[in-house]
């Protein structure tokens, strides 16, 4: 993954600054290797427009972050009360409930992205994408 060393605004980053692997969330199963493997061989993978490998169809939930030994649940939506100031606003804590999985903001593999503000307008982190 791009920026995996040296990207600060990635998610990949800070999970090698915590010393956590790729293989940490993502199992290398037999199955999914060969796959990989055979679409290598045919060329059969998608690229965007800059040649970079794209990720359709891969999510993060509150199942795969929050699990033991990674992100206390708890943790994560105390950490993000009174967003930007805002009394109330948490966006580990909304209206939106389970409706929404982590990769909906949080990108692994590329920028985040500030879901919240299709609507809203609250404070962006430093190197995240906005709606607005």
């Amino acid at each position: 993954v791009d920026g995996y060393f040296s990207d600060a605004t990635l998610m990949a980053n800070a999970h090698e600054r915590a010393d956590v692997t790729c293989l940490k969330c993502h199992e290398a199963k037999l199955s999914d290797q060969v796959a990989e493997g055979l679409s290598w061989v045919r060329g059969d993978f998608a690229t965007d427009e800059t040649g970079h490998l794209t990720t359709h169809g891969v999510t993060a939930d509150k199942k795969m972050c929050a699990s033991a030994g990674c992100h206390d649940w708890e943790d994560v939506k105390a950490a993000t009360e009174d967003w930007g100031g805002e009394a109330g606003v948490n966006p580990h804590a909304s209206h939106q409930g389970e409706a929404i999985d982590c990769s909906n903001c949080h990108g692994a593999h590329g920028s985040s992205y500030m879901y919240c503000n299709a609507c809203h307008d609250y404070a962006v982190p430093d190197g995240w994408e906005s709606p607005r």
